[in-house]
């Protein structure tokens, strides 16, 4: 099971995201749901990286895991990251809805200066 946490703020916009798994699904390089899954996540994780005004922290420590958390420096790009943050949530949920048994996100609002690390 793929399991993907989207940390939000109360504006709805990303501050961090937490993915583990693998779907399962097929043998390893025919997994539609984790091609799908690593895409969008991976899509995600290189806007903010090559984005000047985001402080990014993360990590991949193992295949199939993803630890992120992040900091717009630059308030006037609070646009560009609500766009990123729907991208992510929209392609995810849809993910899910489509293929529920091999998928599972979960979005948390919650104040971003209480980040829970687990």
């Amino acid at each position: 099971m793929i399991n993907v946490t989207l940390w939000l703020d109360k504006s709805g916009s990303l501050y961090g995201i937490d993915a583990s798994g693998h779907s399962g699904s097929a043998v390893k390089g025919k997994d539609i749901i984790c091609s799908a899954a690593s895409a969008l996540l991976r899509t995600v994780s290189r806007l903010l990286e090559i984005e000047p005004s985001v402080e990014l922290v993360g990590s991949v420590e193992n295949q199939g895991e993803l630890h992120l958390r992040f900091n717009l420096l630059d308030k006037s790009k609070s646009e560009w990251l609500g766009g990123v943050s729907s991208f992510a949530v929209l392609g995810l949920k849809d993910l899910e809805a489509e293929y529920p048994s091999f998928c599972r996100i979960q979005l948390v609002n919650k104040d971003p200066g209480i980040i829970d690390n687990n």
